[in-house]
């Protein structure tokens, strides 16, 4: 049975490139070799703002005189939202550890076509992981703003 996909077909331009065609070139070779390190560094950096927002989350809701501060104290809402909140901060956090963590590839050495497959599913990967950890973020994020915004209208 015939696979019916093709692959897509490259139109080159037939003339000398300009140099503002020989940068274009280079900046797309560039974003290629560097887009594993660019998505560890993002990866990195998500962790970090993650860190951050759930460090205000803490201070939201654990550090008072008293546990659980009097805001919290019958409004189920706010619990609620707190609750939400760390579970999509942690999922996140997760996400992006996933997206970052070293791991152990077996690259075939004499093998180009099957290294640019395995280059390719790594960087799918990473990417996955780092789309769904900046989507629990955002969540997280809104998550966290709905709680400020219910112990303000419950004080």
């Amino acid at each position: 049975m015939m696979n019916n996909q093709q692959e897509p077909v490259e139109i080159q331009d037939t003339q000398d490139l300009s140099e503002e065609g020989k940068q274009l070139v280079q900046i797309f070779t560039d974003m290629k070799s560097k887009q594993l390190e660019f998505l560890d560094e993002a990866s990195k950096s998500l962790i970090e703002r993650i860190a951050t927002f759930l460090a205000v989350l803490f201070a939201v809701t654990a550090f008072s005189n008293n546990f659980p501060p009097p805001y919290l104290k019958g409004n189920m809402p706010a619990k609620i939202m707190v609750i939400l909140t760390l579970i999509l901060y942690l999922l996140a956090m997760a996400a992006a550890l996933l997206a970052s963590q070293p791991r152990l590839y077996t690259i075939p050495r004499y093998n180009v076509t099957e290294m640019g497959k395995r280059l390719q599913n790594i960087t799918t990967y990473k990417m996955r992981r780092l789309r769904l950890a900046g989507i629990l973020f955002a969540l997280g994020s809104l998550a966290l703003a709905i709680l400020i915004i219910t112990i303000i209208l419950e004080l």
